[in-house]
């Protein structure tokens, strides 16, 4: 996984302090944790950096610690042979300046080596868009020596492209090279980058001119080199150059006209911030945009350069506050741009028009509901606080949107924390939360883990009223694939119920209607591969209850084809396998996780402890793909702590009171407790091995592998030491 994939979520649920501006204050300020040590720390770090202004004395300060961080990430990236996360350390290191900054910065040795050393792993691989990149910081923070090597490699570089373009989809006209150049420019807009960009726009219409005619050339920028150029120099935050530009070459009415836009949002004798307004809206992308990639972040950077300046010189400017907000959105800075946000649309005047200010109100919820969504999930210290800010957001919204909701609404964001509080093992907060959804809206997710809770605490006839619910909901639905998704959800469950109630032919006669419309949606020929794994597995599970174990196989590697990084399509079926004594389909799962390493590490630790357990109690030979692995993640001191000592208490290196001693929350507890159960009641000690079974379900860990098949092995009192048939 990349370092901006880690990033995005990171950046909205970083764990800083806040601190309110008011007692009335809708933003708080972000502080920056004192040190940075992990991904948590950096994502925190930049997003209190990210309101900063150029002028901040505590700027160079956080800028230091955040870039000091990223080169030892980055080169610990190297070390490691992971390439992707190097090129996004560099990519994060590139967006430690504004443009402004840019053109006075000092020689910084180090930067510049760490990007050298990205530069020759790239270059070797013809990866041109980092190779650029790295340059260009190596060229903006080397000394003389360096900066003349780096532009030494640009004219390389420059050639080669220049020498290929003949192999381009269309020969007659080549922008590989302006396309790379505003790529790499949008992020790190160097003087020297700049320069490169503005020749090549330049040396194109010079060209053109002299052929006499613009309307015969093949490329069809040409004719809009005005315009290029002043969205180039706008970028680099330089609007004089931009009008000085414009001046070198033959413009028409509507560039003239950008041009005196651009020359009066320059001047800084205007005591309003008009000029600057209109000139940011130019730029704003519109939501349902087709541009090219490297244009649209182009934009917003534009947009947030402008917004810099309007708030430099008027600090409670909502226009100036929602422009800068909806820049760091676009970036994923989100509780930066929440507080943007949240100034926007608290100023004392009206920050937008009427209809895009609901606009504005909606992609604060949305936002809100993300920064929510991925706090509670990682369980992240603060979702409670969060919670109340998001309740308080949506009253507000409420009152100044009586007939017109925003969206996502509320009941999004008490669904989000109910999940988080069920995997937690919070389960009576997460039903209140669950409770208050479906009276505000009958939402199909809430639904349908009520009736999970419901069943997993033996409440059946609470849980059949629940998923009946769910049925009439899905019935309803206008969207075709929401109601066969819904519908199938809902019988599989309801067998679920029945099967626990003892009524063997309800359960089968639930099973047989989901199946037929499995069959049904499997059956369009249409279907997205994503979707078609994800119906093709959960026939697989009916068919694993139905007792069809070879067509359930069949199915699960249809799944794993389809979508072989999913985890799910090898913990469900092995979990299944695993439960009911079927070795030889457990082993392939097995097996075939192994090889793709689609689950990750600690994942797979779980899978050899299935496999290993299953073996023993059937009496057949430990499999040596999973005592190996268990023996060398067991042997990995830096592999991640806990389930290395699940490792090697299953090894016998570690008791099971120095286990318990180490776990630190309740999932660990329970883990632990399972894991001893199991083999205690593998060696004979049913007794002792039920009592632990019984701690695991005390935990009330519900969302947990370890709690299901506690459970069923409980409801059973046995372990099974031959293929048992789920119904």
């Amino acid at each position: 996984m990349s370092l901006l994939a880690v990033l995005v979520p990171l950046l909205v649920c970083a764990p800083a302090c806040t601190k309110t501006t008011g007692p009335d204050s809708n933003a708080p300020l972000l502080v920056a944790p004192k040190t940075i040590n992990d991904l948590d720390d950096y994502a925190a770090a930049r997003n209190a950096y990210a309101l900063l202004s150029v002028d901040d004395v505590g700027r160079p300060a956080a800028r230091a610690q955040l870039r000091d961080y990223l080169i030892g990430y980055l080169d610990r990236a190297l070390s490691g042979d992971q390439l992707t996360q190097a090129v996004d350390a560099l990519e994060q290191l590139s967006g430690l300046w504004v443009a402004a900054e840019l053109r006075g910065l000092s020689p910084d040795p180090q930067l510049a080596a760490a990007a050298g050393r990205v530069y020759q792993r790239v270059a070797r691989a013809g990866d041109e868009r980092p190779a650029l990149l790295a340059l260009a910081l190596v060229q903006a923070f080397s000394d003389s020596s360096g900066r003349a090597d780096a532009e030494q490699g640009y004219a390389a570089m420059q050639d080669w492209i220049g020498r290929t373009s003949g192999f381009g989809s269309d020969p007659s006209f080549d922008d590989h090279l302006d396309r790379l150049l505003e790529d790499v420019t949008a992020h790190f807009p160097s003087p020297f980058l700049v320069d490169q960009l503005a020749n090549v726009y330049l040396q194109r219409y010079r060209n053109a001119q002299r052929q006499g005619s613009f309307s015969s050339v093949s490329d069809p920028r040409v004719p809009f080199t005005g315009y290029l150029l002043a969205r180039l120099y706008l970028r680099a935050d330089d609007l004089d150059g931009a009008v000085a530009a414009l001046d070198k070459i033959e413009i028409d009415g509507p560039t003239q006209a950008l041009r005196e836009l651009i020359r009066d949002a320059a001047n800084i004798d205007n005591r309003s911030p008009a000029d600057l307004d209109q000139l940011t809206r130019e730029f704003v992308p519109e939501p349902d945009n087709r541009l090219p990639e490297e244009i649209v972040n182009q934009a917003w950077g534009i947009v947030d350069n402008l917004a810099a300046r309007s708030l430099a010189r008027f600090p409670d400017h909502p226009p100036a506050h929602l422009a800068r907000g909806r820049a760091l959105r676009s970036r994923s800075y989100v509780e930066a741009a929440i507080i943007h946000y949240e100034r926007a649309l608290g100023g004392k005047t009206r920050a937008t028009d009427r209809e895009d200010l609901h606009q504005a109100w909606s992609e604060l919820a949305q936002l809100y509901q993300f920064a929510l969504e991925v706090r509670a999930e990682s369980g992240a210290a603060g979702t409670e606080q969060m919670l109340a800010r998001v309740e308080d957001f949506h009253d507000r919204a409420a009152h100044t949107w009586p007939q017109r909701p925003v969206a996502p609404g509320i009941e999004f964001a008490w669904m989000s924390v109910a999940m988080a509080e069920f995997n937690a093992g919070h389960i009576d907060r997460a039903s209140a939360l669950l409770e208050q959804t479906i009276a505000l809206t009958p939402e199909p997710a809430a639904l349908s883990l009520l009736g999970t809770i419901a069943t997993r605490r033996g409440q059946l006839d609470d849980a059949r009223a629940q998923l009946r619910r769910l049925e009439k909901l899905a019935a309803s639905s206008s969207d075709q694939l929401d109601r066969y998704d819904w519908q199938i959800s809902a019988r599989m469950s309801l067998a679920e119920v029945e099967a626990l109630a003892g009524d063997r032919e309800a359960s089968v006669s639930e099973l047989r209607e989901a199946l037929s419309l499995l069959n049904t949606l499997l059956s369009y020929a249409g279907l997205a591969d994503q979707l078609r794994a994800e119906f093709s597995l959960r026939r697989a599970r009916v068919f694993f209850y139905l007792g069809e174990i070879d067509l359930a196989m069949s199915d699960v590697r249809d799944t794993q084809r389809l979508a072989p990084n999913r985890a799910d399509a090898y913990t469900e079926p092995l979990m299944f396998t695993v439960l009911h004594a079927h070795l030889d389909e457990a082993a392939e799962i097995f097996a075939a996780a192994l090889a793709r390493d689609a689950s990750g590490a600690e994942l797979e630790v779980y899978y050899s402890l299935w496999i290993l357990d299953l073996a023993a109690r059937l009496g057949q030979p430990a499999p040596a793909l999973a005592s190996d692995y268990l023996g060398s993640y067991a042997a990995n001191e830096a592999a991640e702590p806990w389930q290395r000592k699940l490792a090697r208490h299953a090894l016998g290196q570690l008791s099971y009171g120095d286990l318990t001693q180490a776990a630190s929350d309740t999932r660990e507890r329970s883990e632990a407790c399972f894991y001893e159960g199991l083999a205690r009641w593998r060696d004979g000690r049913q007794a002792a091995g039920l009592e632990l079974m019984t701690k695991v379900l005390e935990q009330q860990m519900m969302g947990d592998f370890e709690y299901q098949m506690a459970q069923i092995y409980l409801r059973w009192n046995e372990l099974p030491k031959t293929a048992r048939a789920a119904i």
